[in-house]
């Protein structure tokens, strides 16, 4: 279980969120940490994240804010 950031995780991987930068809107999308997530796909040059929130519902972040995040594999 190496902690990476959310941006650089495998594609279909498992993660749990270990570190969420101060981000009200994170917050209301269940992004804290503790949260399980799936990475759903991961778009090319830069752009955006899909993700699985626990496997309630998807989301896509920006590259600037996923790099922020914290992860680890579970």
């Amino acid at each position: 279980m190496f902690p990476t950031n959310l941006y650089a995780a495998e594609k279909f991987s498992k993660l749990e969120v270990t570190s969420v930068p101060c981000i009200g809107l994170l917050e209301g999308m269940g992004l804290r940490s503790g949260t399980r997530v799936m990475v759903q796909n991961r778009y090319a040059l830069g752009g955006p994240v899909l993700l699985r929130v626990e496997d309630a519902y998807s989301v896509a972040l920006g590259k600037d804010i996923a790099v922020q995040i914290g992860v680890v594999k579970v």
